[in-house]
């Protein structure tokens, strides 16, 4: 005898669906909240969600470093970055925000702040991977410079053609889309995470 395998078409339900989503969310934002309570998260990587928004009213740097790049976002490999790496910061007023589209439902946006400007947020080892930076900026100290890179790899040659750096970097207003952010550790006071409907 032999046994014979039945596919049945079947449909998604709306409302288990956005449970589940929002279940998810709700892990991440307990998980977020942790972090929140202690105050500190180590080694803390954010990609593969797509582009996201990183918003601050100011942020004071050192050791700054500008490299070219490439990042894979969620539709498109090898989009071109600029490749910032910052050794210690200070962000006052921090927002990071994604906006999350699902086929039949309306537009959301997931956001992360912590903007408690009597303990800003401080990070070591901030490595992004930025499509756009905008902002007034200030830095001391600041060398540019070519290397030769013709006889390497092109993503070798994109990311150490051509270098900036800087002891200190200021940012006022700053507004980045990203694609790529690591930590080695950040400490977060007043952490908020929440979900609203974009209004732009």
């Amino acid at each position: 005898m032999t046994a014979e395998s039945i596919i049945i078409g079947g449909q998604t339900v709306k409302k288990r669906l956005v449970v589940a989503l929002l279940g998810g969310f709700i892990f991440l934002g307990s998980l977020l909240g942790l972090f929140g309570i202690t105050g500190v998260a180590a080694a803390v990587p954010l990609s593969g969600v797509g582009e996201f928004t990183v918003a601050f009213n100011k942020m004071e740097g050192t050791g700054f470093q500008l490299l070219g790049g490439m990042a894979d976002s969620v539709s498109k490999r090898n989009n071109p970055v600029a490749v910032n790496k910052i050794e210690h910061a200070t962000i006052w007023g921090l927002e990071i925000s994604k906006d999350i589209s699902i086929p039949g439902l309306p537009t959301f946006r997931v956001v992360i702040a912590s903007k408690n400007n009597d303990k800003p947020v401080q990070i070591d080892g901030l490595l992004q991977k930025a499509t756009v930076v905008s902002g007034d900026a200030e830095f001391s100290k600041m060398e540019m410079k070519e290397t030769y890179v013709a006889d390497k790899d092109p993503l070798t040659q994109a990311a150490e053609g051509f270098t900036q750096s800087a002891n200190t970097i200021t940012i006022n207003n700053g507004e980045l889309k990203t694609l790529y952010l690591w930590q080695d550790k950040v400490t977060l006071s007043n952490m908020r995470v929440y979900f609203e409907v974009p209004t732009n």
